[in-house]
This record gives C-alpha cells, sequence and structure tokens, in this order.
C-alpha cells in the first residue's frame, strides 16, 4: 500500500508545483497573489527583486520532527510509512534573467536523513532509500519581480518512487513560503505586512495555506520577515488510491518564524520555522474504517551563502 500512496501524491506535491503525470508543472493558479494588509511606517520604498545574472546559491535545509504524538490503528504505519527528519545541500542558479524577472535551476546534490529512535532495521532502509533518492533532483523557476513562481519545470527523476508525500509535500511547503519571500507590489516601511493565499493538495485534500509577513527591518537591499503561516482544511474526502479514502475530519497547522532574504539573490540567507500541527482522519477502505489522530511539533532551518564563480 505505501508504495501506492507515494506513487499518487509525489510529484504533486514536490516543490510546491501541481504537477500531473507529465514533465512539465503547470504555472501557480491566478488565486496567487499578494495583499497588502498594512504598509508599515514612513518611509515607504518598494521592495523588487532585482537577481544579477549568473548569480549562484548554496544552501543547507534541515527539516526535523521535535515532537509526535498519535492515536492510530496498528496498519497505518503500511499506509503512510516511516518519514524521516532531513538535510539537503541545495545549489540554486546560475540565474537567467527574463524580460520580467529571473530563472535559476535548484538542484539537490546532496541528502541525509535523519531518523527518530526505535525503528526497525528494515524500516531504517527505507527511510534512508526515501531522502537518497532526493538526490540529484532538480527543478527550473521562473520568478518575477515579486518573487513568485510564474512558471516551473520539474522533470521526473529515476527514483522517484521511493520519496515519500510527506517530504516532498514538506520541501514544497518550505520553497514556496520561506525559500523566496514573496513581496507586494506597492511600496512599504518597516512594519508592514502582507499576506499570500495558496491552495495546496496535501495527501490528495484540499488545503488552504495563508502565509502572513511582517517587515521587521531593512538595510539596502536585504530586509528580515516575521512570518506567520496558517493551514485549514474543510471536512472532505481524498481518494488515496482505487480501495482506500481518506476522510477529513480536521487539519490545521500553525507555524512561525523568521527570515533574512536579499533581493538581489534568489533563495534568503536565512530562515527558520517551527510548526504545529494536528490531523483527525479516517481511512475507509472495504473491510473498515479506521481512525488517525495525531499531533505534530517540526522545525525547519535553512543558511544560504553566494558561491564564487
Amino acid at each position: 500500500m505505501r508504495n501506492t500512496l507515494v506513487a499518487v501524491a509525489v510529484v504533486t506535491a514536490l516543490l510546491t508545483a501541481s504537477c500531473k503525470k507529465k514533465n512539465k508543472t503547470t504555472p501557480p493558479p491566478p488565486e496567487i497573489a499578494v495583499t497588502l494588509v498594512d504598509p508599515g511606517g514612513m518611509p515607504r520604498e518598494p521592495l523588487v527583486y532585482a537577481i544579477p545574472p549568473d548569480t549562484t546559491l548554496k544552501s543547507l535545509l534541515t527539516i526535523q520532527d521535535i515532537q509526535i504524538e498519535s492515536q492510530e490503528y496498528e496498519d497505518a504505519e503500511d499506509a503512510f510509512g516511516v518519514v524521516p527528519g532531513m538535510k539537503l545541500l541545495l545549489h540554486a542558479g546560475p540565474t537567467l534573467a527574463l524580460p520580467n524577472g529571473t530563472r535559476y535551476v535548484l538542484r539537490i546534490s546532496k541528502a541525509e536523513s535523519i531518523l527518530p529512535e526505535g525503528l526497525t532495521s528494515q524500516q531504517i532502509v527505507e527511510a534512508r532509500q526515501g531522502i537518497q533518492a532526493l538526490r540529484g533532483m532538480r527543478g527550473r523557476f521562473d520568478l518575477n519581480h515579486q518573487g513568485i513562481v510564474v512558471d516551473s519545470d520539474v522533470p521526473w527523476s529515476e527514483g522517484q518512487e521511493l520519496i515519500h508525500p510527506r517530504i516532498a509535500i514538506t520541501i514544497g511547503n518550505v520553497r514556496s513560503a520561506i525559500a523566496t519571500i514573496p513581496l507586494p507590489l506597492e511600496p512599504v516601511g518597516i512594519g508592514a505586512v502582507w499576506e499570500v493565499k495558496r491552495q495546496l493538495r496535501i495527501w490528495s485534500a484540499n488545503v488552504t495555506q495563508v502565509a502572513r509577513y511582517e517587515l521587521e527591518d531593512r538595510e539596502g537591499d536585504r530586509f528580515r520577515v516575521a512570518i506567520t503561516i496558517h493551514q485549514t482544511a474543510p471536512p472532505q474526502t481524498a481518494d488515496l488510491n482505487p480501495e482506500l479514502e481518506m476522510h477529513v475530519r480536521g487539519y490545521e497547522l500553525h507555524a512561525n518564524g523568521h527570515a533574512l532574504a536579499d533581493l538581489g539573490l534568489p533563495l534568503a540567507l536565512e530562515a527558520d520555522l517551527e510548526s504545529n500541527s494536528a490531523a483527525d482522519i479516517a481511512l475507509v477502505s472495504p473491510e473498515a474504517t479506521e481512525p488517525l489522530m495525531s499531533t505534530r511539533r517540526s522545525a525547519v532551518q535553512m543558511k544560504s551563502k553566494v558561491e564564487e564563480r
């Protein structure tokens, strides 16, 4: 069952691009827009990405669960598998100037797993395989001057069926929320607040995400923001495979963090995010209906450095 779930969900979530079974992802939907809530204090100036050609970055991304509590049936692990933490070494660039923004390729050159205690030998092997399968994967992203992905291309990669869906979802959430900070069109000052609303697919369920950014500091092209993320899902039924449905009775995530970004770079220089989530679902098969309730606290850290060429 685990392999079936992975095959269905992985590319849908990879790097925030909603992807069907083809080589090219679809552009972000029209509802992805930056809404200015508060312009902040004076003076106010535009925040606009102007990334020089041939810019390259090296980033270390660490994603790890801090605490997990769950009440689940004995076969839930077979359905969802073990989800390890991870350390990924990312390379972005060299950037290419476009008429309305920048293009860059994001490549994963190194992937290491962070494993919880108490796993069997088989679970350790499967978890490590899922992380190692990320190595070498890449995608092309076109950013506009607001830092919004207007087009992307994430080709299929050999071994992708080994990647756990939640790993791909997590990477996608990181890229959309903190890797590149989306910016408002209007001039802003310190204390400005803006929001970005996205419709996501998590485990084949429809989830609404609202990311809120507050400008805390700016010096030249560098700026620091506080980040708040809220995800919710209404009651719904999602098909995981022809013989298994997921009935979502409740899902919510809250995350808080900070990021330091530069208007001349495609990725943030520093970012940290801590999230708390709670899920109340039921897995329904022809044989039985089994509940699964869980709460999870996770931490994400990213540090980037410009590479000299």
